[in-house]
């Protein structure tokens, strides 16, 4: 079942019955399949643009399928009529255009349509040859033109949400058939958007919120402490009676993923033993200096939502200074399309991890001057 709230719209089947068909045909129709190149990139665990370049911001073909009406398919009908490229030659342009491949490693598009010839398009050689093959499905791309489509209706790429009913209905009032419509459901926030790999603590998905990375001592010149005491490692009964809320403030999301406790014993290790701070208290001062800086309700307060839009990076910054008295550090990190995306924000503490106070200098990030704030 789709999720409205947290998908992303992938692939668009259009069902349509080409008019060269006959009643010779070895199936009862094509699926014509177009995929937004953006979800792909987003949900998948890579991506690689084709060699000729970033495609246009389009739909893409992915596939012209025979089916079947009872919902089956054939498919790898006849291997001795192996993709020939020069079948296609005049066509190449256009293919790379409009059916690129976003597959690792970067190609120039012929891996993948010898894989959706040799699969699909052999179960069609009833009634095209593979230059029909792959002409019939530009046409009807042609024909069909789906981000104009639903641009007219006000459906935008532009990371808001909208109602399956709204997509369906836009294509179906333009080309007079009702599509299929199938979606991905996206990767959460930052980290697992720009990391190759992220999993949920074992407790489940945290809540959509700021979490703890960390609280690191520094010193004023900017230079860190770490490893201060390698005989002091962290004892769990320590921090027993605040378990389940640093489970809450402070997750993992390194896979394979894990109830947190090896991410607190790195933390604790790195980072508390050069601590002036007990191993409850620094735990405890981290959580409470959270609480004072709740970044999630200040940015929510100026209109600054995990909504996938674009927002200054002064006016993320100013929204901080203004609630906390303190300039903040914010670092981003580009996501597969190259925008930055909020990653974390540093605010500095007394030694005592009693109170925030002004920075003696601000990590400098990869921040462009627009950056986005995804979903979570």
């Amino acid at each position: 079942m789709m999720k409205p709230s947290c998908s992303i719209l992938i692939q668009v089947f259009i069902i349509q019955l080409l008019g060269v068909l006959c009643h010779g045909q070895d199936f009862d129709f094509f699926y014509f399949v177009q995929q937004w190149p953006g979800s792909y990139c987003d949900t998948k665990q890579s991506c690689c643009y084709p060699k000729t370049g970033k495609p246009a911001m389009d739909f893409g073909i992915h596939g012209l399928w025979p089916n079947y009406n009872d919902g089956s398919y054939p498919s790898n009908c006849d291997p001795d009529s192996p993709f020939d490229q020069s079948k296609i030659s005049d066509l190449t342009n256009s293919m790379q255009s409009s059916w690129p491949s976003l597959a690792c490693p970067s190609s120039d598009g012929l891996k993948f349509w010898s894989h959706e010839w040799e699969k699909h398009g052999t179960c069609s050689e009833s009634v095209l040859d593979q230059h029909g093959y792959f002409k019939s499905a530009l046409v009807l791309k042609k024909k069909v033109d789906l981000l104009q489509i639903l641009e007219s209706s006000g459906i935008q790429p532009d990371g808001e949400f909208y109602s399956l009913n709204s997509i369906t209905k836009a294509i179906t009032d333009a080309i007079g058939y009702t599509p299929g419509i199938e979606c991905n459901i996206d990767e959460s926030g930052t980290y697992c958007r720009t990391n190759q790999t992220c999993c949920h603590p074992k407790t489940g998905k945290p809540a959509t919120d700021f979490v703890i990375h960390g609280l690191w001592p520094t010193n004023f010149d900017g230079s860190a402490l770490s490893n201060c005491n390698p005989n002091k490692p962290l004892d769990p009964s320590q921090i027993s009676d605040m378990i389940a809320e640093l489970g809450r403030s402070w997750p993992s999301f390194a896979c394979p993923n894990s109830d947190d406790m090896k991410l607190w014993l790195h933390e604790w290790k790195m980072y508390g033993t050069c601590s002036d701070l007990d191993q409850h208290g620094y735990f405890q001062a981290a959580l409470n200096l959270k609480k004072k800086a709740n970044l999630f309700k200040i940015l929510g307060s100026a209109g600054i939502q995990p909504n996938g839009k674009s927002y200054s990076y002064g006016s993320i910054s100013e929204a901080v200074r203004k609630t906390v008295g303190y300039e903040p550090g914010i670092t981003c990190k580009d996501d597969k399309s190259g925008n930055s995306q909020l990653n974390q924000i540093y605010l500095c503490a007394s030694p005592s991890g009693s109170k925030i106070i002004d920075c003696p200098g601000i990590p400098m990030g990869s921040c462009k001057s627009s950056i986005k704030f995804p979903p979570f």
